[in-house]
Formats: structure tokens, C-alpha cells, sequence
């Protein structure tokens, strides 16, 4: 459930300009996701989500972004100061947001759950 929930809050978010992202849940599908939209090789491996953040804000911060979306989600994850906690669930997102078969679509969640 939680997973669910932090997939959608990150969906709606990218669609508003003035959206932060409020917690790590949020933060590991975000960097999943733009991973996989954006060709980024990001380890599932690595369990520090402090680290992850990191390479994906060096990676996209000289990087011309064309989708709106993207500009926005990229800045909710450069503005977001991610705490040192990583968990199951967070783990689960991250796979979920490096899997999307489905980005931008709410209620299609066929491609978040391992298959």
C-alpha cells in the first residue's frame, strides 16, 4: 500500500510546479523512475539512498531536460534532502520506478509489482 501510494504521489506531483517531494519512499521510486526514463544506470545494489541521490543529481544537474515532467520531478529530487533510513519498501520502489512499463499512467500498476 504504501508503495502504491508513493508512486502516486510522485505521478501527480511532476505535474505541478510548486510539489516537493516529502519523503524517502517518494525519493527512491523519483530516482528509479528518471533512471529509466532518462537511460541512467543506477544499481539496485546500492542500499544508500543518500549515495543514489547523489549520483542522480550530479548526473542530470549539466543535462538539458526537454519533458515538463521531468524538468519538475529532477527538481523535487535536487530540492529534497533525503534522511540515511532504507528499507524493504524502499527498495521495492526504486525496482518499481527502474521497471516502469507505464510512466505518467495513475492507475495502471501492472508494471510497478516484480514480475
Amino acid at each position: 500500500m504504501v508503495a502504491s501510494l508513493a508512486r502516486q504521489a510522485v505521478i501527480i506531483k511532476s505535474g505541478n510546479d510548486t510539489s516537493i517531494l516529502t519523503g524517502n519512499y517518494e525519493l527512491a521510486y523519483a530516482l528509479g523512475f528518471l533512471a529509466n526514463q532518462l537511460g541512467i544506470s543506477l544499481s539496485e545494489s546500492d542500499a544508500d539512498i543518500q549515495d543514489l541521490h547523489g549520483k542522480m543529481v550530479e548526473e542530470l544537474k549539466n543535462r538539458t531536460l526537454e519533458e515538463e515532467k521531468i524538468k519538475r520531478l529532477f527538481r523535487m529530487v535536487r530540492l529534497y534532502n533525503p534522511a540515511a533510513e532504507w528499507d524493504a519498501q524502499m527498495q521495492e520502489l526504486l525496482h518499481a520506478g527502474l521497471t516502469e512499463k507505464y510512466p505518467w499512467d495513475l492507475y495502471h500498476a501492472e508494471g510497478f509489482y516484480y514480475e
